[in-house]
């Protein structure tokens, strides 16, 4: 039967499933009510609004099918990292008993006996939409007319052996529109299991939605705000990118992606106009909101094509530790403009300059010499000059690989080539995996030539040879 075909019917199975779902609980009821069934553990989640003015909202999460008799609640992210303050957090038995909790460092024990619980806390949202040196932390946001949230930021989960299916309804606004990478009926969404959980970004409320089906994939657009351009000319855009990525690779790692676009609201100076974050399935955009509608058809459109090409080269293919980043992040800026020139969105002269502009401003680093590509990073978001070390340095090092097993193959292999060959291993990848495939792809070993342009503050391929554009 063809793919489409077969997705289509997945959601007509996923669609009767949460109805079934929504349908209230009575008196023996199944697990919902909390009689227990030889199934696995499986948890269900609800976020709804507590006082917009001061931004509260409440968390109650609902653990069935575990017989043990204590439960560790654990944040998805730390405190110090960003993660959940619960204030007022409270466990009960179905039928409305208090269980005893004791606080375990940054988790939470509970005693549970072995029935089904409930645990419910508020969360005072203090993450706000705006950017800081702790940007990845600071991704959650509510307004008064909509909100943006991240498992990371707002959950805790019990450390049990759950079942797929993780239920999360979010209730925070009677009007307007709800959406995750995970589709939904109504405001609840089914996020696939604990691994997904974390990175799961949803949006409730005034946000506009767009959505088409390309290539076996669904793709939707969550947009807020008042721009230039209109929603549709933005969804083109996003549509020709995926177009091309998919293109190149021929499959993707997940088969619904949704971009969410809003306004950046801090510019200049040290800060970036332009920031975006790949979490799994969902892209979340934060451009700034004086983007000229001619900028459709500019290098900014850049953001687009770097998010999701990280669903192959960042989450199908993972970095070892640290020192591998540069090639996840470098290859990314790399080809994010080469597929914004190869889908007509930028012209040869654009894609040129852009290349041109990102050579002058590594050779302009403060950093170059004293800093080697490898060990550059994007870990300080306040330290500008060592971000653009990171991408720019990045950057041209994949140029210089590409340009490198292209003369090796003859022109038959290309870095698409190398990321198809990483994702195969299935494990993360290092150095060291990057020459073996090159090796394996081009019979030539360019260990060398790896360690002294990615090790070497100032490699002499990149400063005394520019390269080609």
């Amino acid at each position: 039967m063809p793919r489409k075909h077969m997705r289509k019917i997945k959601q007509h199975i996923i669609i009767i499933l949460l109805m079934v779902l929504c349908i209230p609980c009575v008196s023996g009821c199944g697990v919902l009510s909390g009689v227990r069934t030889e199934e696995e553990p499986f948890i269900t989640y609800e976020v709804v609004l507590k006082d917009e003015s001061l931004q509260v909202i409440g968390v109650t999460g609902r653990l069935f099918n575990y017989t043990g008799g204590q439960v560790v609640l654990k944040p998805l992210q730390s405190a110090e990292a960003g993660g959940p303050l619960p204030i007022d957090l409270h466990a009960a038995t179905p039928d409305g008993r208090s269980l005893r909790l004791e606080r375990r460092e940054g988790d939470y024990l509970v005693h549970t006996g072995g029935e089904d619980f409930s645990f419910s806390y508020d969360l005072v949202l203090t993450v706000e939409n705006r950017y800081s040196p702790d940007v990845r932390t600071m991704l959650t946001f509510l307004d008064r007319d909509r909100s943006r949230m991240l498992g990371r930021d707002i959950l805790l989960v019990p450390v049990v052996p759950l079942s797929q299916g993780i239920i999360v309804d979010m209730d925070l606004f009677e009007e307007g529109q709800f959406q995750s990478p995970w589709g939904g009926q109504g405001n609840r969404m089914i996020v696939p299991g604990l691994y997904e959980l974390p990175l799961t970004m949803a949006v409730n409320g005034r946000y506009r939605l767009m959505e088409d089906w390309m290539g076996g994939i669904d793709v939707s657009l969550a947009i807020a705000g008042d721009w230039e351009f209109s929603d549709a000319e933005f969804f083109n855009v996003i549509r020709r990118i995926v177009s091309r990525e998919m293109s190149l690779f021929g499959s993707a790692p997940h088969d619904r992606y949704m971009f969410v676009c809003d306004e950046n609201p801090l510019r200049g100076g040290s800060k970036f106009n332009y920031y975006g974050v790949h979490f799994t399935a969902g892209m979340l955009l934060l451009l700034d909101p004086r983007i000229d509608r001619s900028e459709l058809f500019g290098e900014k459109m850049a953001i687009i094509a770097h998010e999701l090409f990280h669903s192959w080269n960042g989450e199908a293919v993972r970095s070892d530790g640290e020192d591998f980043l540069w090639f996840i992040e470098g290859v990314t800026v790399f080809y994010s403009y080469r597929i914004l020139l190869d889908a007509d969105i930028i012209s040869r002269a654009q894609y040129e300059g852009r290349m041109e502009m990102i050579r002058k401003r590594y050779l302009d680093n403060p950093y170059l010499m004293t800093v080697s590509i490898g060990a550059s990073t994007n870990n300080d978001l306040g330290d500008k000059a060592l971000v653009n070390l990171f991408y720019d340095g990045g950057c041209l090092a994949a140029e210089a690989i590409e340009r490198r097993i292209g003369e090796l193959s003859g022109g038959a292999v290309d870095l698409i080539d190398v990321i198809k060959y990483l994702a195969e291993g299935e494990q993360p990848a290092g150095d060291r995996d990057l020459v073996e495939a090159v090796e394996s792809l081009c019979g030539a070993d360019i260990s060398a030539f790896v360690s002294d342009l990615i090790h070497t503050p100032a490699p002499e391929i990149l400063v005394e040879s520019p390269a080609d554009s």
